[in-house]
């Protein structure tokens, strides 16, 4: 009489609770990236008073700039020869609204020029918005006396990215510090690092990368805390945005769990 064998897996051997446990530990560690302490700002920072630095660098003009130039004399003949739309910059003056004559602004070229009325090409890569100025002003003293210039950066672009979308604003105040703009761009959101923010900045062929942490005070001291022309902000994602936004992956992974749970306990079973 032939005598059938069960054979039994031991339970060390038996995967199923190891994937079980494993399983429970993923969600918990996924779920336990987002802490209250976390989502705290600027901690540190206690009831007193705090010397803010207002120092804050110059925009340097670079090439595909945009310049807003506008000279004021007690001569209103000259005054409208130095700022007359098209006038002696046509080559790179833009048209603001196409047709209305709105100067949009002289357009700094490749090599780093702009052509200015009577003063023809002048050469303004690296320079500042007040160091140009002085410039002109200097130039055209001999010709228009008591003459003031006025420059301005008409293209102060910063743009923002995370995990849910990307845009790029103009920014009418020179001045600009990280928290001003994150608040104009809607802030940073529940699933978002506040210890995860990367701004990049570029000037002419150096690019520099600075990374900040908004849950620490040590943001009002850095380098990146103003804002410069063309600069990027990006904010990472926490873990806890990768388990969200992949949870047919998390549902994917049980269905698999509890398919090799059925096949673990037919195998046992038959053998």
């Amino acid at each position: 009489m032939s005598e059938k064998i069960y054979k039994s897996t031991p339970a060390s051997l038996n995967p199923l609770p190891w994937l079980a446990i494993l399983s429970l530990v993923g969600i918990l560690s996924l779920n336990s990236c987002v802490t209250y302490k976390n989502q705290i700002l600027f901690q540190g920072l206690s009831d007193t008073s705090y010397i803010a630095s207002t120092s804050q660098p110059d925009p340097i003009i670079q090439r595909g700039d945009q310049l807003s130039i506008m000279v004021f004399t007690p001569d209103p003949i000259a005054s409208a020869y130095y700022n007359m739309p098209m006038g002696g910059g046509a080559g790179n003056m833009q048209n603001a609204m196409g047709g209305n004559g709105t100067i949009m602004g002289y357009l700094v070229d490749e090599s780093g020029n702009i052509i200015f009325p009577k003063l023809g090409t002048l050469n303004v890569l690296g320079m500042t918005q007040q160091s140009l100025q002085n410039k002109i002003q200097a130039s055209i003293e001999p010709v228009v006396k008591d003459a003031l210039v006025n420059v301005r950066l008409l293209n102060f672009r910063v743009t923002f990215i995370n995990s849910n979308r990307a845009q790029t604003v103009t920014i009418m105040n020179n001045k600009t510090n990280m928290l001003q703009f994150l608040g104009n761009v809607g802030g940073v959101e529940w699933m978002d690092k506040r210890d995860g923010i990367i701004l990049i900045r570029q000037v002419d062929s150096v690019r520099t990368v600075y990374r900040l942490n908004l849950a620490d005070k040590s943001i009002f001291q850095s380098p990146a805390y103003y804002l410069q022309p063309n600069d990027v902000v990006y904010v990472e994602p926490n873990k806890r945005k990768f388990l969200e936004t992949n949870a047919q992956l998390i549902s994917l992974f049980a269905s698999v769990t509890s398919a090799v749970s059925i096949i673990i306990v037919l195998a046992n079973s038959l053998f």
